[in-house]
This record gives structure tokens, C-alpha cells and sequence, in this order.
């Protein structure tokens, strides 16, 4: 992780070729058996954990919960609002994230590094790549004045890396994901 902060909260999300590939398709490029979504998806067993991190419960539909984050590898620019919304059968997303259509939060930009698709590649050339990089993970991490930066990573737990208590959580291809709290001492 860049420009390290003192993380008090972590919030974490594998990204699914899917997911890829809506937020890099270009807007006349549609699935022809429908979807097409310009957003993240969170699905249902991930819900409890960016529920517990934006310190909400479940929106009711139609309304939103918003967040200002930060890039953390770039502490400098102006803080972004991402949006969340509810879906069908529990599920959540992050609204608002393919780049050609919307300002995709910059911390999940090709600027800051995050992996894109070539125009016209499908879901299976996003799982090509990433497969290749080792997995991909969204993050949003609350610092001890309560600021939220958002990141990314890839691969596997680098060396550097291994000894951070949410490691578990924020790397590789399997693990789905999750949230980390940084227990207060008595």
C-alpha cells in the first residue's frame, strides 16, 4: 500500500471479471444477453462488511449512502463522493464507476495504476487479465482522524506487506474480501 496512514478500518472487495469489465466498456459496447450495469457490484455475504465500515444499515431503495474519499496515492487531490446503493436479493453497488460514462473515483483510475480493458474486450479478456496480475481489490481504509482514502491491489501479499493485520483480506485471487477493524486497547 502507497503513502502509508494509520488505518483504523478497512473495508475490501475482489473484483469479478464482470465487474471489470462493465466499468471499462465503452458506452456502444453492450452484452447481448442484457446487463450492461455502470457499476461495482457488492454482492450479498459482502454487504455486512461495507455496512459495518460506512457505519449504516441497509438503504432502503431509492435512497443512497454517500462517502467522500481520498486517493491515498495521491493525498493531495480533492476528495471524491462515491455513491451506494441498494439492489434485489440483498446485494449492494457502487454507483457511478465506468469511466467513459462517469468520473470514476480517481483512486480507481488508470492515472493511480488500476487495470483497463482495450474498447470491445469482453468479460473474458478482463479475466484474462486478471488472472494474470494476480487478482484485483478495491479498498476503502478509515484513518485515525476519520478520513477515508481509497487504493487498489494486485496479486498476491507482498513480502512487504505480510506483517499487516488486514493482509488477509486485500490480496489475492480467492479471497473474496472483507472487513478489518483495528481493536481499541483497554
Amino acid at each position: 500500500m502507497d503513502n502509508e496512514i494509520e488505518i483504523c478500518q478497512l473495508w475490501s472487495l475482489r473484483l469479478n471479471p464482470s465487474d471489470l469489465y462493465n466499468i471499462e466498456r465503452v458506452p456502444d459496447d453492450n452484452p447481448e444477453n442484457g446487463g450492461g450495469h455502470t457499476y461495482i457490484q457488492i454482492p450479498k455475504g459482502q454487504v455486512p462488511h461495507i455496512l459495518r465500515f460506512l457505519g449504516k444499515s441497509y438503504p432502503d431503495n431509492g435512497e443512497q449512502i454517500t462517502i467522500s474519499v481520498g486517493d491515498q496515492k495521491d493525498p493531495d487531490t480533492t476528495a471524491q463522493i462515491i455513491e451506494f446503493w441498494a439492489k434485489s436479493s440483498g446485494r449492494m453497488r457502487i454507483s457511478q464507476q465506468n469511466r467513459h460514462r462517469h468520473a470514476r473515483l480517481a483512486a480507481w483510475s488508470p492515472q493511480s495504476g488500476f487495470p483497463t480493458l482495450e474498447p470491445y474486450c469482453g468479460s473474458d479478456i478482463a479475466k484474462s487479465i486478471i488472472q494474470d496480475i494476480g487478482g484485483l481489490h478495491i479498498y476503502l481504509a478509515r484513518d485515525q482522524n476519520g478520513k477515508v482514502w481509497g487504493g487498489f491491489t494486485t496479486g498476491p501479499i507482498p513480502e512487504s506487506s505480510s506483517h499487516l493485520p488486514f493482509s488477509n483480506i486485500l490480496w489475492g485471487q480467492k479471497n473474496p474480501g472483507g472487513y478489518w477493524q483495528l481493536e481499541e486497547e483497554n
